[in-house]
């Protein structure tokens, strides 16, 4: 005999595991039930944990291909038909994310003229552009270089732990 399995059973109870992160409990305020998880949270103040530093490519920059890129940079690339103007972009893009006293990872917070430029080089902003998401930058992130169609600034929230080291990196 062949009878109906009842796979599917119990499919609007709410689950019975709830996963609950509490560090950040005191910024945030609930809104509405939120019994099964599922609710609004509004934050009670604005205040930034760490300062916000400015990344910026000049108004004149072309980032248009690598070649261009690289020529802005001041270094000569014949054509890119292999890829190769690619490769080396990415190579100096990467060494430059290693050289920023950066942590390994930076919140992207709203871009504000107000915010210190620390790097006015314009690798430096490429390797902040490159490797950031609208709501992260990651040193260890493959660069996009989409990214600079689409953007020509941005401000990473840098901690107050490494504060210290900026400070002492424009020095």
């Amino acid at each position: 005999m062949n009878e109906p399995v009842g796979v599917l059973n119990n499919m609007s109870a709410p689950p019975k595991s709830v996963v609950r992160y509490n560090g950040l409990a005191g910024l945030v305020q609930q809104v509405g039930p939120g019994g099964s998880g599922v609710t609004s949270l509004r934050y009670r103040n604005s205040e930034q944990h760490g300062e916000a530093v400015r990344f910026e490519l000049p108004a004149e920059f072309r980032a248009d291909s690598p070649t261009d890129i690289l020529q802005g940079l001041g270094l000569q690339h014949e054509n890119d038909r292999d890829g190769s103007a690619a490769r080396h972009l990415i190579q100096l893009i990467n060494k430059r994310a290693t050289e920023l006293p950066l942590p390994e990872g930076c919140a992207v917070v709203k871009s504000l003229q107000s915010h210190p430029q620390l790097w006015p080089d314009p690798l430096a902003a490429i390797a902040a552009l490159t490797k950031c998401t609208d709501t992260v930058w990651l040193r260890g992130k493959a660069p996009t270089l989409s990214n600079l169609t689409q953007r020509r600034n941005v401000s990473l929230l840098v901690p107050p732990d490494f504060l210290e080291q900026l400070k002492k990196a424009i020095s």
